[in-house]
């Protein structure tokens, strides 16, 4: 049932974001309502993209569900063991004015930049992500998700459904992740979740092919 995996989809996606969650709850930068709902919007309106182009290109491929499928395990595989040997993104809250500048000019460095740093996202380093900074942080996101909705717009997931999920885990596991950062001042469950991320994203390929 692609609806299961739709769900599995949106949360693994997702487990990233608890990560950077907890990163910022350690940190003590708040992340408030709307900017969390703008970086949930933003994920889901490119995952429902990316989803939608593998399901326009299921037409044209034999094997659709199996490439789907195993696209899908590849990047859990990748996701699981890159994420498990690297370190934890929490880093000390320390913006050089030259890290600002540089990223308030070139756009397309902050983006490389948030994902190294998840703290470069507070452009003026004022504690607050801002809507307009939520802006930057969620494209950082989503880039994450694009090959993981073509995959599942491969196996035949609506991007309607897979969309939804990925906005709702966005916002509970963003505002988990904080909570958890800011009570417990340790970055331990960071690696455990992106390991976890790609245990599900295999699970949900090898779930897709026997489907």
């Amino acid at each position: 049932m692609h609806l299961l995996s739709a769900l599995m989809i949106g949360l693994a996606a997702n487990l990233d974001n608890f990560g950077i969650g907890i990163s910022y709850g350690i940190q003590k930068i708040r992340i408030p309502f709307l900017s969390n709902f703008f970086i949930a919007l933003l994920s889901g309106v490119i995952v429902a993209l990316s989803v939608s182009a593998g399901y326009f290109l299921s037409h044209f491929v034999g094997v659709a569900n199996l490439a789907g499928a195993f696209l899908i395990i590849a990047i859990g595989m990748w996701v699981a063991i890159h994420k498990s040997s690297s370190e934890p993104a929490a880093v000390p809250v320390t913006v050089t004015l030259k890290k600002t500048y540089l990223v308030s000019l070139k756009p397309l460095h902050c983006v490389v930049q948030i994902i190294k740093n998840p703290s470069l996202a507070d452009i003026d380093a004022n504690g607050f992500i801002s809507a307009k900074e939520s802006m930057a942080l969620g494209l950082t996101l989503s880039l994450n998700c694009i090959a993981t909705g073509v995959g599942a717009g491969l196996t035949g997931m609506s991007p309607l459904s897979v969309a939804l999920f990925v906005f709702f885990f966005s916002m509970v596991t963003i505002s988990a992740g904080y909570w958890t950062g800011w009570r417990t001042a340790s970055n331990r469950l960071e690696r455990w979740a992106q390991g976890v991320s790609g245990v599900l994203l295999i699970v949900i390929g090898i779930y897709e092919i026997f489907n």
